[in-house]
């Protein structure tokens, strides 16, 4: 309720000299801008999509049709009518654009900040959310905001952690039980959460490497037990592969140099020796680097 508010001290102004101003507007602009101005944004939307409809040009139609729905909470549309308002290009509302736009993103950093300094997982989880809505409607009365777009990355990440982080406490106890079927089944649930390519995914790779390593020591052990001919622990071994293998590509040195470091073995037991032969070099490289520094 504050921040409607807030937000029709700042436009009502706006509204009043309007209608003072164009007598002449039409019965749906004139009635759209008098319930946008009492905070009845349902009412004032339709009144002002009528109005667009049988008149294209009309820039503050567009304008006032594109903070209704943004009050509204409708973020697609509310671009929409906005992407509208600029391509007629006169801008007219560019310092009222610019005032909305600071408090939203006021708003959204607000709740980030609360967020942040909560340890009660799900109220900094709706926080987060709100400061994402709050950051996104920012983006769509400014496109060009970097700050808006960057902070919804950052607010991204930090949530992908929070929802990552169970799946990964279980995989690890799955993984000390000795069931890594039910780890990497976990891991798997956690490659689902985060983006590929970020800090969270090579964490998500490497542990999947890792569960499918161990599960292949744990049948290799177990069959030379009982049947040394048998070759199945080796489908574990490839199953690993291609996590490790992209973990190689990683530009941390230290994640690069983890990953070589067990792509010796995963080579070494899938008799590829050329390969194990170059992983101990690269690996050997990347250690000499590291103790030289």
């Amino acid at each position: 309720m504050k921040s409607i508010v807030k937000f029709i001290a700042v436009i009502l102004p706006l509204v009043i000299v309007s209608i003072y101003l164009n007598g002449c507007s039409s019965a749906e602009q004139t009635t759209g801008k008098l319930a946008f101005a009492q905070g009845d944004f349902e009412k004032a939307e339709g009144e002002f999509l009528k109005e667009t409809n049988q008149n294209p040009q009309n820039e503050e139609a567009w304008f006032y049709l594109g903070i209704s729905r943004l009050q509204l909470n409708k973020l697609d549309a509310a671009d929409q009518a906005l992407k509208e308002y600029r391509r007629i290009g006169k801008n007219t509302f560019s310092s009222e654009l610019i005032d909305i736009w600071g408090r939203k993103f006021d708003e959204g950093y607000s709740a980030f900040k609360n967020a942040s300094s909560t340890s009660d997982t799900s109220v900094s989880m709706k926080l987060y959310a709100s400061a994402i809505n709050r950051f996104k409607q920012a983006l769509i009365l400014q496109p060009d905001s970097i700050d808006a777009k960057k902070n919804i990355d950052i607010i991204n990440g930090k949530i992908n952690t929070i929802a990552l982080k169970p799946l990964l406490d279980k995989g690890v106890a799955y993984e000390s039980a000795g069931d890594y079927a039910s780890a990497v089944e976990e891991y798997k649930k956690g490659l689902t959460k985060v983006e590929k390519g970020s800090v969270n995914y090579e964490i998500v790779i490497y542990d999947l490497g890792v569960a499918y390593l161990k599960w292949g020591e744990k049948m290799r052990d177990e069959n030379q037990a009982v049947n040394p001919d048998d070759q199945s622990h080796k489908e574990k071994y490839q199953a690993a592969l291609p996590y490790l293998e992209e973990l190689a590509l990683s530009s941390d040195k230290a994640n690069k140099l983890l990953a070589y470091s067990l792509l010796v073995q995963v080579y070494g037991n899938l008799n590829m020796t050329d390969k194990a032969l170059e992983a101990i070099k690269i690996r050997d490289q990347l250690e000499a680097n590291k103790n030289n520094k």
